[in-house]
């Protein structure tokens, strides 16, 4: 028998969101280990390219339990990711904080120092972006938690319960459940009629269709004995 087969989207990766650096004259000055360094604070505003920028690993959290921002980075110096992905030389982090705009951005520690002389490594977050990826993130795992609604029907049930049957199925459709259609011959009960195999089926598979959802895997078994149609409402 034929089915329909509907392709169910997936959700796409969450972006996280740098800001690009910008070059200005800098005073310069040595650090332990001969590395070049600004002392002169960075000026820029949130249209600034790096502002924008949506540097690599967007799919990762920014805000995990235990992560640092701001002043409570427990380091002088860091190394801001840029928009190539790779490292900045270490800068101040009060000159940092005191170059981009709050607070619509912070500075977030994503690594901490690997060794005793290396800063660690940081990363600037855009505040609204972040809520927005965090928003994204959560309607994706209240998607993955649908419930699942089962439904039996035997090939030989009467109108009456038919009805009640399919307008179960019409309202777990609808609240975005998926629901698994069990037509079964139960036992100790009168076989079906090849005429009523084919109304129950065709009544199914037009109240699926009606309730606007598709099939997310092929039928089994077979009709007038046992068989199972999966079906969620098409997104």
């Amino acid at each position: 028998m034929k089915h329909i087969r509907g392709l169910i989207s997936t959700t796409q990766a969450l972006r996280q969101i740098f800001l690009v650096p910008q070059t200005i004259p800098r005073a310069r000055f040595t650090l332990p280990g001969h590395v070049q360094i600004s002392s002169q604070p960075r000026t820029f505003h949130s249209s600034s390219p790096r502002s924008r920028y949506r540097g690599p690993g967007a799919s990762e959290t920014p805000n995990k339990p235990g992560q640092l921002k701001d002043e409570a980075i427990r380091a002088q110096y860091v190394r801001l990711v840029n928009e190539d992905g790779n490292l900045d030389p270490p800068e101040k982090l009060s000159d940092i904080l005191r170059s981009i705009e709050r607070p619509a951005n912070f500075v977030l520690q994503v690594s901490p120092n690997s060794h005793t002389n290396e800063p660690p490594v940081c990363k600037i977050v855009n505040r609204a972006l972040l809520a927005e990826a965090e928003r994204a993130s959560a309607k994706a795992a209240r998607a993955a938690k649908v419930s699942v609604k089962q439904v039996e029907l035997n090939w030989a049930i009467d109108n009456n319960d038919l009805t009640h049957r399919l307008k179960q199925i019409t309202t777990f459709i609808e609240k975005g459940a998926k629901v698994e259609i069990c037509l079964l011959r139960k036992r100790h009960k009168r076989a079906p009629t090849i005429e009523e195999v084919k109304s129950v089926m065709d009544k199914v598979l037009q109240t699926v269709k009606d309730a606007g959802a598709v099939q997310t895997k092929a039928m089994e078994g077979e009709p007038g004995k046992r068989l199972t149609l999966s079906v969620k409402k098409k997104e």
